[in-house]
């Protein structure tokens, strides 16, 4: 199995490094799935940057809410009416550009506490609804997509440049296989027969089947995080769409072919 090594680039065109990365068999099943362990210096080093970010501008000291693990920060708690992110007047019908321009300024500034520059970021969606603009970056410094939520970056400011929401689900760079030893061909035949459950409006359990190959969709290949315990597992997995009106999102893993997750996708 090669392995290759996942590195920054421009955003986003991932690309891979060459053979330095080759390892053998035995070598990937014993390092496979990839892990981020937890690490007390990076909490120190993330609770360091979140009070330089703070005494930056003028905002009062207080604790950050962080996700495990990662250390990226989770949201703006206890930081009251958000941050100023400049002191020059900003008018709330100016080009959208300005704001996305001190979106860029401030993730490129504070690179250490998200865990990304702008380079390794790709902006998928801005939305604007009143006064408030909503950003929403994908991490493209791998090779592959990553399953949302993780490697995504949503962030909400005022109109007049105030950071009011700050969700940090990026996951560092790390190595793990991207060629599957699952082909995406036998992954149908897999589903056959899967049984789903769920409840109903009326709160009553019901269960659906997978009867055909038809009901199956493989998507693509993904970068599947999950955590466990004191460490975040990242799997190689496809993506697949499984059902027809009621439908759910499967990940199998690529290289044991392991059902590692399960999403559905209706609201009941």
């Amino acid at each position: 199995m090669i392995f290759l090594r996942l590195i920054f680039l421009s955003v986003a065109i991932p690309v891979v490094c060459a053979a330095a990365c080759l390892q053998s068999q035995s070598t990937q099943s014993k390092n496979y799935p990839a892990l981020i362990k937890d690490s007390p210096d990076r909490r120190a080093k993330a609770e360091r940057e979140w009070r330089r970010m703070l005494d930056a501008y003028n905002v009062p000291q207080t604790p950050p809410d962080l996700y495990p693990i990662t250390y990226t920060p989770r949201s703006l708690l206890g930081v009251a009416g958000g941050i100023k992110l400049t002191v020059d007047p900003i008018s709330t019908a100016s080009d959208p550009l300005t704001l996305r321009e001190l979106m860029r300024s401030f993730i490129d500034r504070w690179r250490d506490m998200i865990g990304a520059d702008p380079t390794a970021l790709s902006l998928v969606s801005s939305d604007q609804s009143g006064q408030i603009k909503r950003f929403t970056y994908k991490q493209a410094n791998y090779a592959l997509p990553i399953a949302a939520p993780s490697g995504e970056l949503n962030v909400v400011l005022s109109g007049d440049g105030r950071l009011m929401q700050l969700d940090d689900r990026l996951i560092p760079v790390i190595e793990l296989p991207i060629k599957p030893t699952v082909e995406k061909e036998s992954i149908p035949k897999r589903i056959v027969g899967r049984t789903f459950t769920y409840t109903d409006f009326s709160g009553r359990q019901q269960r659906a089947s997978i009867s055909n190959e038809a009901e199956v969709a493989v998507k693509q290949l993904v970068v599947l995080p999950l955590q466990k315990a004191e460490a975040i597992e990242i799997h190689l997995a496809w993506e697949v769409a499984a059902g027809g009106s009621l439908s759910w999102t499967l990940y199998v893993d690529a290289i044991s072919g392991e059902e590692l997750k399960v999403v559905q996708n209706f609201q009941t």
